[in-house]
């Protein structure tokens, strides 16, 4: 199993998610950008696009974002998205 790290995707209305992930991907200001545990700390904007989460068992949770900031430290990660909302996964 992947080394984990606790994630927060937030928007002004609600906690959308909290928990134990092995790895996220941000639509950063200036592309995508994947985060795994133990990640060097970095404060970036957000772009319009997907976020993707992979958690501990596998499985991939993803949600449409607009705008916000992510940041990275300590190995926890934190998305303040202006808004967000779950992406349909195409069945397997």
């Amino acid at each position: 199993m992947a080394a984990t790290f606790e994630l927060s995707i937030l928007t002004p209305e609600r906690a959308v998610f909290e928990g134990k992930v092995e790895y996220v991907q941000v639509p950063g200001s200036e592309g995508y950008l994947g985060v795994l545990a133990d990640h060097a700390a970095l404060v970036t904007a957000l772009a319009s696009g997907t976020l993707t989460v992979r958690r501990p068992a596998g499985r991939e949770e993803s949600w449409q974002v607009s705008g916000g900031f992510f940041e990275v430290s300590r190995n926890r990660a934190t998305v303040l998205a202006d808004a967000a909302s779950t992406v349909a996964m195409p069945l397997a």
